[in-house]
């Protein structure tokens, strides 16, 4: 009786295990050009254990419940040519890590006459509340809520 009991434990555990979890999140502040401009990088990496299709539908901002466009990236053995292969979000068959990559860009404006000054600053959609993975195994919607983004060092160009 208690195998039965044991073996129906770790059946119910595998089939409720999430298919991507959560490894960590990222952002990085980029500042460039003539007329300034701030970007803030985001990657999410997510690990796939399971043998299974994954479609990735939207990566949503907490904050303004807006989608944000994305790109999806297989980690693994990076090469100088290669460093990491873009695939397609919604056909995820293999098992690894992915990175889950998105942006979001503010201008502070250019200083010429009819432009608003540099010192003005552009609302951001900023994701400082988190972000929500979207996601689909089979017909099952299911979801990764990252509630902070770790922040890396900031980059200024010129």
């Amino acid at each position: 009786m208690r195998k039965i009991i044991l073996l129906l434990l770790l059946i119910s555990s595998a089939t409720f295990a999430q298919d991507l979890k959560l490894m960590k999140a990222t952002k990085q502040t980029t500042n460039a050009g003539a007329s300034p401009t701030s970007t803030i990088n985001y990657t999410i990496r997510v690990k796939k254990s399971k043998k299974c299709k994954v479609s990735i539908d939207s990566v949503v901002n907490v904050y303004t419940q807006k989608s944000s466009l994305f790109n999806v990236y297989k980690t693994g053995k990076a090469t100088v040519l290669s460093p990491a292969q873009q695939i397609d979000a919604t056909n995820i068959k293999e098992k690894g890590s992915y990175d889950i990559n998105f942006y979001s860009t503010k201008n502070r404006g250019s200083g010429r006459p009819g432009a608003p000054p540099m010192e003005l600053m552009v609302p951001i959609a900023d994701f400082t509340q988190g972000a929500i993975v979207y996601y689909r195994v089979g017909k099952k919607s299911k979801k990764i809520t990252v509630e902070s983004f770790e922040e890396l060092p900031k980059i200024n160009a010129p």
